[in-house]
């Protein structure tokens, strides 16, 4: 099986498609074309490739193997710089790391607390 066959299939599982129905909206004669593109026996034009990637909502690059294939569809996914997502996980960290540490005061203020009822309980029993 070629990258562009295994891509083809791949996309057109994604998409919840079996063969006949890609050929349909391909305007093919039946699914025997879309099977001998996804074996490899063929492959398919390049106005065809852009056909299926315009219904797949994909990029012809993708469909041939050049560029990764992604796993779910595009409008699941956010694109961002790699220097960004770097500064806002740096921040998530700041952030966290604050909030430990106000946690952590809360935390001595409430045992500051208890231990000054206790010896206030202590002196009024004396």
């Amino acid at each position: 099986m070629s990258i562009v066959g295994e891509r083809i299939k791949k996309y057109r599982e994604l998409a919840g498609w079996n063969q006949h129905k890609l050929a349909k909206a391909l305007k093919k004669s039946g699914k025997a074309v879309i099977s001998n593109w996804e074996t490899g026996r063929n492959d398919p034009s390049l106005a065809e490739l852009r056909l299926m990637a315009e219904l797949f909502g994909t990029t012809v690059a993708q469909l041939v193997g050049e560029v990764p294939m992604f796993e779910e569809p595009r409008e699941h996914y956010i694109m961002i710089k790699k220097d960004d997502l770097i500064d806002l996980q740096r921040k998530a960290l700041a952030l966290e790391a604050d909030r430990i540490n106000a946690l952590k005061e809360q935390l001595e203020q409430a045992q500051k607390a208890d231990e000054s009822s206790e010896e206030a309980d202590d002196t009024a029993e004396s």
